[in-house]
């Protein structure tokens, strides 16, 4: 079973070399392994994976038998039901399995029964990709007269003819380029310019979808980290991506950037103010996962990043201070419009009544000025002779 985690032993040794480096996967730190150190602390990097965990699932069981080259047993399991199609932790297929360990009779049954020539595991290497690392040119030619395309682009932007190392094999794929006429750069560029095209979309609809990889939880952030689609992560953080977000190891997208040592995504992260000490399923923070050339870049940026964080703290307390400094003097002004507003009627009124009391004296003078002459005129009369 443990076999199923690794290469063939019948692969040509720099193609194992080469391909060891690749499969430090996404899916393979959910192994039987103790939470790493920190990486340049004194130990040597160790690798995602780890040591194989051995699982009796009906996918397991159907890659064991293909792995075998038991042809009946494969047969019988496929009647029962089992996927042809069913993947190991490392997205490797019975399909994968068969090319790197050059067992063409076991590969041509599995494509007779309809096998995705196509299928990419999670490094997003094609069957033909591993049959032009390792140099097998007959399983080659098989794949391409079964439709295999020969302009799938894998994680590192490589089609099969990049990973060529013999000029037989080499020969053979860049002719089937020219066949197939595949515009290789337009190739390498068509998932980074379709992600551009999704980033911009949700930037300017203020909208984000949350659109994962079925098998990692891996997000748009994630890739875009991963294999250093810069704009992009500049854009889907513009849009208001979630920093820290988890995929289903708990990896984040600085440990994506860390892990397969893309230093501008790192930087553009940690910029943003992402958890540069957040921690995976296993307890890992991106200095744990980091490529051995990357931890003393990682070490600098957080320095960076904590005096970013010291500079936002104060301005943040300056503006805060500046708002709250207006909303007092907002506060007096209010209270004195308040209480000139509550003196105003005030004067009114007395003025009101002073009016009225002046205009009540007048009247009264004028009465007792009436009452005055009434009397003189009475006494005038009384005094008059018969």
């Amino acid at each position: 079973m443990a076999e199923l985690e690794h290469l063939g032993g019948k692969r040509a040794e720099s193609a194992r070399m080469r391909r060891a480096e690749q499969l430090r996967r996404w899916r393979g730190s959910l192994t039987e392994q103790e939470p790493s150190e920190r990486r340049g602390a004194g130990r040597q990097a160790q690798s995602r994976r780890g040591s194989p965990r051995v699982r009796f699932e009906d996918g397991a069981v159907f890659l064991a038998a293909c792995s075998s080259g038991d042809t009946d047993e494969v047969k019988k399991l496929l009647t029962r039901g089992a996927d042809i199609n069913t993947v190991n932790v490392d997205g490797l297929t019975a399909l994968h399995q068969a090319c790197i360990d050059e067992n063409l009779d076991m590969v041509k049954f599995l494509v007779e029964n309809r096998a995705n020539v196509n299928q990419q595991d999670n490094e997003g290497w094609t069957p033909l990709h591993a049959a032009a690392s390792c140099g097998y040119l007959n399983i080659a030619e098989y794949f391409i007269n079964h439709g295999a395309s020969v302009g799938i682009v894998n994680n590192e932007g490589e089609v099969p003819s990049d990973l060529a190392e013999e000029p037989a094999m080499k020969d053979l794929l860049l002719e089937q380029v020219k066949k197939q006429g595949v515009d290789l750069e337009q190739s390498r560029k068509e998932e980074e310019q379709q992600m551009l095209q999704d980033a911009r979309q949700w930037l300017n609809s203020g909208k984000i979808e949350d659109v994962r990889q079925a098998r990692s939880g891996a997000t748009a952030l994630h890739v875009a980290a991963a294999k250093g689609y810069s704009e992009v992560l500049r854009l889907l953080i513009q849009a208001g991506y979630e920093l820290n977000v988890q995929d289903n190891d708990g990896w984040t997208p600085l440990h994506a950037a860390a892990h397969w040592g893309v230093k501008d995504a790192c930087s553009i992260l940690a910029e943003a103010l992402c958890d540069m000490d957040i921690r995976n399923k296993l307890g890992q923070t991106p200095f744990d996962v980091a490529d051995e050339g990357l931890v003393e870049h990682l070490e600098m940026l957080q320095k960076k990043q904590n005096v970013l964080r010291s500079e936002q703290e104060t301005r943040n307390k300056l503006i805060e201070s500046d708002l709250n400094s207006k909303l007092q003097s907002g506060l007096f002004k209010n209270k004195e419009k308040m209480l000139y507003e509550e003196e105003t009627p005030k004067s009114q009124e007395m003025e009101e009544e002073n009016k009225e009391s002046s205009s009540s004296s007048s009247e009264e003078e004028e009465g007792e000025d009436e009452a005055s002459e009434s009397e003189t005129e009475k006494e005038a009369v009384l005094l008059q002779p018969f």
